[in-house]
């Protein structure tokens, strides 16, 4: 036991000194899956993974002379990640070298390569073709090196929080000199739900043929669950039930696994420049109008090209509807009240003209669409770049044009390097990232400003790409007027707000805003399940206005 409690102690201490960006998982024997059974997910391109695990079971007959009533084994696992639909793994049975390898079950060091063969990470359905190969180790000379060989199919359908897995295989085994060893056909498949981005539970179940012939199918059921501690460290638990002599009656899994290297492959190698060869950057070029004059009277014009051009979206369907749900609004306990100084259509209306949004989902047409490309964050990180920064202020202080009433929606997006649920919540805290900056440096009134995080469910490109990947990570800010206030109109420049004149740019740029920056981090801590009100690399480093 003592040996135990040192090998868990040793894999929780190695896992958190790996500091990484995925959140990724790997079964008992290696594979990317639930517990024990995989799925037709793979490892992402130049990611590893590593896993510690305790399997403890009450026994089962093997016919081996070392064959005990209970076992304690301690498996290890590594995953690598060979290209975007591809991963090879393996495992080894028992670093306690206890002697428990054969009547565990788990006896086994295997290697395997896993390929997807139909669909995308991101799409609902996906099929894998698993080989393996597993030696047994064992000390009993007569067991010890038999070599098996397996082949799986495996599918899954996922569907938001909910998901199936299945596969089916055949094993061809080794037979030792005493006995022989019938080869086996194996089905298995398991369920999982997430009831939140860091808690999923699982159901597992096993079924295979006899090894040996008159003493049963071994068979197994597993429930338990998965934590994700953080975005690369993760907690297994699960208890099984044997459902034939072939199996142990009980068996527990507790296992820790980390993953590093989400998108080695992809990440810029930066340029180095020697000093000598530093030159001074030229400015773009303005570009010409091709305009016709009327008259040799009237000069050609140099057009300056809009600072914000290449980041709004033409509007293809100008009457297309979007429902806006109220509980996507940035706004939460605290921020209902903050004196937010007005900034154009965002601040308030006549008093004959003035109203509050709906409190059920309502719904609203597009007035104009923006799109941040990747660069707008740091590299899986979801704080602002300065291009970042600059580019919302500049759409900003566009959206101050608008002589009409509209509300803000923020979306985020990510492409498929990562999981459902770290891409799901990865692109929640960008796009309300990029709202605490609308109102802590434009002044943008934050019961009117609505966030949504997509993940990788909503791609605009390829993601098997390096450039279709690029689009994919995106913040979209969707500028949106809802039905029944087309007709609505801010207050005409000149009349007077808290002092300050509309119109006047010292009503839009504030000495002092008067927002409770904690109370805007409470409300993202609420949003997005955060355990501090400012994490690592989040909304700490947004300033307010000077």
């Amino acid at each position: 036991m003592l040996r135990f409690v040192f090998f868990l102690c040793l894999s929780l201490s190695f896992s958190l000194l790996n500091s990484s960006v995925a959140q990724a998982t790997s079964t008992q024997f290696g594979d990317t899956g639930l517990l024990s059974q995989p799925t037709a997910q793979t490892l992402n391109e130049g990611n590893i993974c590593v896993g510690l695990w305790a399997n403890c079971s009450d026994g089962v007959d093997t016919d081996s002379n070392l064959s005990s009533s209970s076992s304690t084994i301690i498996p290890a696992t590594i995953t690598m990640g060979l290209g975007t639909f591809m991963e090879v793994y393996g495992s080894y049975p028992n670093l306690l070298f206890n002697g428990d390898e054969d009547s565990s079950g788990r006896g086994s060091a295997n290697v395997g390569f896993k390929f997807r063969v139909y669909g995308k990470r991101s799409d609902s359905f996906r099929l894998a073709v698993d080989l393996q190969g597993r030696r047994s180790i064992s000390d009993d000379p007569e067991f010890d090196g038999l070599t098996d060989y397996v082949s799986r199919f495996i599918a899954t359908l996922k569907r938001d929080t909910f998901a199936i897995h299945g596969n089916v295989g055949y094993v061809v085994n080794d037979s030792p000199g005493s006995i022989d060893y019938d080869d086996q056909a194996l089905l298995g498949g398991g369920i999982e739900y997430s009831l939140s981005t860091r808690l999923r539970l699982i159901a597992e179940a096993s079924i295979e043929t006899e090894k040996i012939s008159g003493l049963g199918a071994p068979s197994e059921v597993t429930a338990g669950f998965q934590y994700f501690i953080t975005p690369h460290l993760t907690m297994n638990l699960g208890g099984s039930v044997g459902l034939s002599d072939a199996s142990p009656d009980w068996r527990i899994l507790l296992g820790m696994t980390t993953c590093q290297g989400v998108g080695t492959y992809n990440r810029p190698v930066p340029k180095m420049v020697d000093p000598g060869d530093e030159f001074e950057e030229q400015p773009e070029p303005i570009r010409v109008s091709k305009i016709r004059i009327l008259t040799s009277l009237i000069a050609r014009a140099s057009v300056a090209e809009s600072p914000i051009s290449h980041l709004e979206v033409p509007i293809k369907n100008p009457n297309e509807t979007f429902t806006i749900d109220p509980s996507d609004r940035l706004a939460g306990p605290g921020l209902g009240s903050l004196n937010v100084s007005p900034v154009g259509p965002m601040g308030s209306m006549t008093s004959t003209q003035k109203a509050s949004l709906p409190d059920q989902p309502f719904p609203a047409k597009i007035l104009r669409r923006f799109r941040f490309p990747a660069l707008t964050f740091s590299f899986n990180q979801w704080d602002l770049s300065e291009e970042g920064r600059r580019s919302i202020s500049l759409v900003a202080e566009e959206l101050r044009k608008e002589n009409k009433y509209f509300i803000v929606s923020i979306e985020g997006h990510t492409d498929d390097i990562g999981s459902d649920i770290y891409n799901q919540t990865l692109s929640f805290k960008r796009a309300v990232t990029a709202a605490t900056h609308l109102v802590l440096r434009d002044g943008f009134d934050p019961t009117r400003i609505f966030v949504k995080g997509y993940g990788e469910s909503r791609p605009i490109d390829d993601n098997s790409t390096d450039d279709g990947r690029s689009l994919n990570r995106r913040v979209e800010l969707l500028i949106l007027v809802p039905e029944g206030y087309e007709e609505f109109e801010p207050e005409p420049p000149g009349n007077k707000v808290d002092g300050a004149t509309i119109g006047d740019d010292s009503v839009f740029l504030q000495k002092d805003p008067g927002i409770d920056q904690l109370a805007i981090e409470q409300a993202i801590m609420e949003k997005t399940g955060a355990e501090t009100a400012q994490p690592t690399g989040a909304f700490s480093q947004i300033d307010k206005v000077k």
